[in-house]
């Protein structure tokens, strides 16, 4: 990633973050348990990106959001067949 791709997506991140405020807290209000980690995820899940995309921005592998998302899942009580999408609208 060039330099100015990764001002770009510091941006956007500040940007989404900053716009996802009253989404934080309610998360935070209904799922106590979620780290800042987990509350970034979820604001990513949000915005649709898809899971390379998420390791992208944050510099680590597919497989390492994969299982980020997994234990995201059991936090939320998330069963098989529901997505994040539902939860997180």
């Amino acid at each position: 990633m060039t330099v100015a791709e990764k001002s770009l997506v510091d941006h956007l991140i500040m940007e989404l973050q900053r716009d996802n405020k009253p989404f934080q807290h309610h998360l935070r209000k209904s799922y106590p348990q979620l780290t800042a980690y987990d509350l970034r995820l979820c604001i990513y899940l949000k915005a649709n990106l898809s899971t390379k995309e998420i390791a992208r921005v944050l510099s680590i592998t597919p497989d390492s959001v994969k299982k980020a998302k997994h234990r995201l899942r059991k936090k939320l009580n998330l069963s098989s067949g529901q997505t994040f999408f539902a939860i997180l609208i």
